[in-house]
């Protein structure tokens, strides 16, 4: 990537469990040059972590140097913005402003448009699939949606639509 602008996201918790749930924990790295996990994400993930391996599986990440935990150092803005959204939520959003990273991964709707008032650039687990079926690094895109859904993931029979049509006209 030499001579490339490195790509940076930051990653909520959800978007990762739903992301290790279909074998596609990898795709981060594939779409992206630094994938950063604030520390409350990652304490997240260690209490719900024992569900599906999430945890075995980050932390081989964290050590092959493919993910990075990051400590947000603005704590008065993390706590001020507290209340409806979690701190992972908020975490992401600040570390994202600290970091001068490209994406939040972000799920939540709440979350979303809280982090889009700020001028932070989103993604979601959809988008995120979205983009690597169109960079080539999934193939079965509305098979793996469907593995989601079936996984508690919800999704509008509106946007379910619309991604069907995508896929389509991009065959």
């Amino acid at each position: 990537m030499k001579g490339m602008k490195k790509v940076k996201i930051v990653c909520n918790t959800s978007p990762l469990i739903f992301l290790n749930s279909i074998d596609k924990l990898d795709l981060l790295e594939k779409l992206f040059s630094e994938v950063y996990i604030p520390n409350s994400v990652y304490d997240e993930i260690r209490k719900k972590g024992e569900k599906e391996k999430i945890l075995v599986n980050i932390n081989h990440l964290l050590q092959k140097g493919k993910y990075r935990l990051y400590v947000v150092k603005n704590q008065m803005v993390v706590l001020s913005m507290l209340g409806r959204l979690h701190r992972g939520e908020v975490e992401v959003m600040v570390s994202y402003l600290e970091l001068n990273a490209d994406f939040a991964l972000l799920d939540d709707l709440l979350a979303r448009n809280k982090a889009q008032s700020m001028g932070i650039n989103t993604i979601g687990t959809l988008g995120l699939l979205l983009l690597g079926f169109k960079k080539g690094y999934v193939n079965n895109l509305m098979s793996l949606i469907d593995q989601l859904i079936l996984k508690g993931f919800w999704i509008s029979e509106d946007v379910y639509g619309k991604i069907m049509e995508t896929v389509e006209r991009l065959k």
